[in-house]
């Protein structure tokens, strides 16, 4: 059985990074029966200042069958402990999340070129996509600049999922970069979802992601101040990556209109989302870009159609009867769109979710992407 050792920022028990987290955790959960991961992470959430209580940082926890976590405390960020970890075994694969980060990226990145490692490969989880690199542009496009001058990437596999984010690679990384396209696995789930009644001249909104300028939440509350003549909640989860934004989104809360109901509830653990999913009509989600949406996935499984924006790889909603994926150009048919589907009764509504837990059931069936994930670490 091959040997992975990967290096991400963050990982089991956390949940507050999102779709980087929960995108290695369901391929880990597909592919132990064909490979043992030896995972080195952080032992502190995203946004957190306190380590995970139910690990023991600074050594080796077997958390399952062939998966193991090394959990680095602050005190131990050493070049020392990570050129240890990655060379006290002969390991097939290093896989390495991300490409920003200084200690779970660069640096095993830095370590593999000096011990001359088999396959390493990169996941850029959508990092090197218009709307991430949007964010501090300047120090990222001058960081990728300099790794591309100096060839550090050469030699490296990228694991790409999706078209366009081979194209961002090519165009960031190189024309001439290895990539190799997997698709993302979703987490496993069977159950159809157990739905509260929609009500008519009413809906509910979440929006689950980190509250940050690439999610859009304030482009969702400037469509929803907009709302006049229906009833909306709309809530928030997810932890404040970028205070001055959400101070923004704060003062058009404060602002809304007495019809339109806007909570913030915080970061919940991804192993909740579901049932939480579950609560809402709708998932709301405007955003600059995803190279996947797990999130738009688990609001499918959970019966829960989205109003997202085109820069998804989820598309055609309209036409599936699942939602609306719409330009980011036209604010006016985010606003029309939400009072459609507010006006909604029961019966009309439930088809819609019906259709949504389909649909995700159809993905998830798809026995193609377990065979890409497979073949990415088959590699020679």
């Amino acid at each position: 059985m091959k040997k992975i050792i990967s290096f991400t920022d963050y990982y089991w028990p956390g949940y507050k990074a999102g779709g980087t987290i929960r995108a290695f955790m369901n391929q880990v959960d597909y592919l132990t029966n064909d490979f043992e991961f030896f995972i080195v992470t952080s032992d502190t959430d995203y946004t957190d200042t306190t380590p995970y209580s139910e690990v023991i940082a600074d050594q080796w926890n077997t958390i399952s069958p062939n998966v193991h976590v090394y959990y680095v405390s602050r005190a131990s960020q050493k070049v020392g402990l990570f050129r240890r970890l990655l060379t006290e075994q002969k390991y097939d694969v290093v896989y390495i999340h991300l490409l920003f980060g200084l200690w779970f990226s660069f640096l095993p990145l830095l370590l593999t070129k000096f011990h001359r490692q088999k396959l390493v490969i990169v996941a850029s989880h959508g990092v090197l996509g218009k709307g991430a690199l949007g964010v501090k542009p300047g120090r990222k496009k001058n960081f990728l600049k300099l790794m591309k001058l100096i060839g550090f990437y050469k030699g490296i596999i990228f694991h790409s999922v999706i078209a366009h984010e081979t194209s961002d690679i090519k165009e960031h990384i190189g024309k001439k970069t290895r990539i190799a396209e997997a698709r993302e696995l979703p987490r496993r789930v069977t159950i159809p979802p157990a739905r509260k009644p929609k009500v008519a001249g009413r809906l509910t909104l979440v929006t689950v992601a980190r509250i940050s300028p690439e999610k859009n939440q304030l482009y969702a509350l400037e469509i929803l101040s907009q709302c006049k003549n229906q009833e909306i909640q709309y809530d928030l989860i997810g932890p404040v990556n970028d205070q001055d934004y959400w101070s923004r989104c704060k003062s058009l809360i404060d602002a809304m209109p007495p019809n339109i109901r806007v909570n913030y509830r915080g970061s919940i653990n991804s192993e909740k989302i579901l049932s939480e999913l579950q609560g809402y009509d709708m998932m709301l989600l405007p955003t600059t870009g995803e190279n996947f949406g797990h999130t738009i996935l688990e609001s499918f499984m959970a019966g829960c159609p989205v109003i997202i924006s085109d820069r998804t790889p989820w598309r055609a909603l309209e036409e599936a009867g699942i939602g609306r994926d719409i330009s980011l150009d036209n604010p006016e048919l985010y606003r029309e769109t939400i009072e459609f589907f507010a006006k909604m009764g029961t019966d009309e509504f439930s088809a819609h979710s019906n259709r949504a837990f389909t649909y995700a059931q159809s993905y998830i069936a798809n026995p193609e992407m377990l065979a890409e994930n497979i073949t990415l670490f088959n590699q020679t």
